[in-house]
């Protein structure tokens, strides 16, 4: 358990680190560029998204989860990223003026064709991090990141700030890859790795070809309604969605992605020993969903002192939308978690044919609604995400042997504590005359009843994140007072630190790990 713990803490610092640098970009850029001007980068950037899941090639999850690997694969994994980076950069420098066409807008073809080269170096910096978090080394890791983060955010905010415009996005986004190289070889000197080999092609392709499979369907699923926005509206409405957007994935920035990072290398490392990963990926939704619940239920309610204080005035167009896509994204839990438990599982294939089964549908509803603006766009969420939900959690339950009644089970205690947060800014709302446009300091004082409540809903309902806060006010007890002692204990019973002491005693080391 303790290196799984600090492996969560780490991606945690990361993200939180990764956010506040995220923030102060977004702060800038949405009050010195138009959404016009947001939105033609957001087409360009989604454009590219679509091959990040073929630049990969699955040769960074074959490297997580094999059971053994030599050198040599660790070159030939090399070599199929070089291989398939060269292809892609290439393709993109010649098509790029295809996409501005199609989309009627000329400004991508000069972002596509920069941002294009950023995969060259993503080729040599991805096999060093696939390392690492196969060794759960994910300090080394959050350093390589928010390092490759400050840079590439200080180059788009200084490049914003004289004037560069749009492009400003298209050089930050060519740094991040650029700086990830260095930091990495940094980090990680062993730069024998990096010859040209082809041994054990064979399997890394079998393994690779579904896993890219699944990328490029996923890349398909997010690209192909932005795009047909662009080309139906125009890049401000575009540009609206797309900030919007971000607004909506605060909270899965800071929970999604921690957990996901760590979530692979987690279930792969108890597979190999042989264990079920059914309690495991319970026990992970649960954690999942008492943080990332509570956080969209926050953006819903304070959605307006959210968009005022991060966006800027000119952006008030888009707090319906934020509004909607939160609501949503409730229904997206699942998904962040599915592919790493059935890639665990030996279900890699089964990824690829759920994406088969939904992307169709989903697309055909997302491209019908992208015709009347962004705001109908938002409202498809709600009926594509439980298509995609559903496909993959089929193959999932299968792989498990997990019942639909398990499942909901281990979900009402995180669905308990999200009623419960939502009561501190409702609180807040009722006593603004019903009226959601509160000020910032209110919002401060919703979101801190909020919390309260949650956490009592945790104690109350022994959610099974409950004894990990448990743990951690014990590591900090030293630090405090000893007055203090006495009231931390008391909250560490009503915690449940008794239940997490008896699951740290459970024989098996892999199911501690998890």
């Amino acid at each position: 358990m303790a290196n799984v713990r600090r492996a969560v803490v780490a991606v945690y610092f990361e993200k939180y680190a990764t956010l506040i640098l995220n923030f102060a970009t977004l702060y800038v850029s949405s009050r010195l560029l138009t959404p016009n001007d947001i939105g033609a980068a957001f087409l360009g950037a989604s454009i590219l998204a679509l091959a990040e899941g073929l630049r990969d090639f699955g040769v960074t999850n074959y490297i997580v989860n094999a059971e053994t690997l030599s050198k040599e694969e660790i070159r030939t994994s090399f070599t199929m990223m070089l291989v398939v980076a060269i292809v892609l950069t290439t393709a993109f420098v010649v098509t790029a003026g295809f996409y501005a066409d199609f989309a009627h807008e000329p400004r991508l073809e000069n972002f596509v064709r920069t941002v294009a080269f950023g995969y060259l170096f993503s080729s040599i910096g991805s096999p060093i991090v696939a390392l690492l978090r196969r060794d759960l080394k994910f300090w080394s890791i959050a350093a390589i990141n928010l390092g490759s983060a400050l840079v590439g955010n200080i180059t788009t905010t200084a490049l914003v700030m004289t004037g560069v415009g749009y492009m400003s996005f298209a050089w930050g986004s060519l740094s991040y890859p650029l700086s990830t190289f260095v930091f990495a070889v940094l980090i990680r000197p062993d730069l024998s790795i990096f010859r040209i080999q082809f041994t054990k092609w064979r399997d890394i392709l079998a393994f690779g070809g579904f896993n890219t499979a699944t990328g490029l369907l996923t890349g398909l699923g997010e690209v192909i309604p932005t795009f047909m926005l662009g080309r139906a509206s125009g890049t401000t409405d575009v540009g609206l969605y797309s900030r919007g957007q971000q607004v909506t994935e605060m909270p899965s920035r800071l929970v999604i992605s921690a957990i996901s990072a760590v979530a692979l290398p987690g279930f792969a490392a108890l597979a190999r020993t042989g264990h079920p990963l059914k309690g495991p990926y319970l026990r992970a939704a649960a954690s999942l969903t008492a943080f990332h619940w509570p956080g969209l239920a926050m953006v819903i309610l304070f959605a307006h002192p959210l968009v005022h204080t991060i966006l800027g005035p000119q952006w008030y167009t888009s707090i319906p939308l934020v509004q909607v896509m939160a609501a949503a994204t409730m229904l997206y839990f699942p998904v962040p978690l599915m592919f790493p438990a059935l890639v665990a599982a030996g279900g890699i294939r089964d990824t690829a044919k759920a994406w088969i089964i939904s992307l169709p549908m989903t697309s055909l509803i997302m491209i019908l609604a992208a015709q009347h603006g962004p705001f109908a766009l938002a409202l498809s969420i709600f009926a594509t995400t439980p298509i995609q939900v559903g496909a993959g959690l089929w193959f999932l339950m299968r792989r498990l042997k997990l019942s639909v009644g398990e499942y909901l089970w281990a979900l009402v205690p995180s669905a308990t504590a999200t009623l419960a947060t939502a009561l501190g800014p409702l609180v807040v709302i009722v006593l603004n005359g019903f009226d959601m446009n509160i000020s910032v300091l209110q919002a401060v004082l919703g979101g801190g009843l909020g919390a309260m409540f949650w956490f009592l809903a945790m104690g109350l309902t022994r959610h099974p994140f409950a004894a990990e806060l448990a743990y951690l006010l014990n590591k900090t007890q030293a630090l405090v007072p000893v007055h203090l002692h006495v009231p931390l204990l008391l909250i560490r019973g009503f915690l449940g630190e008794e239940a997490e002491q008896g699951r740290a005693a459970a024989p098996g080391p892999a199911v501690g790990e998890t």
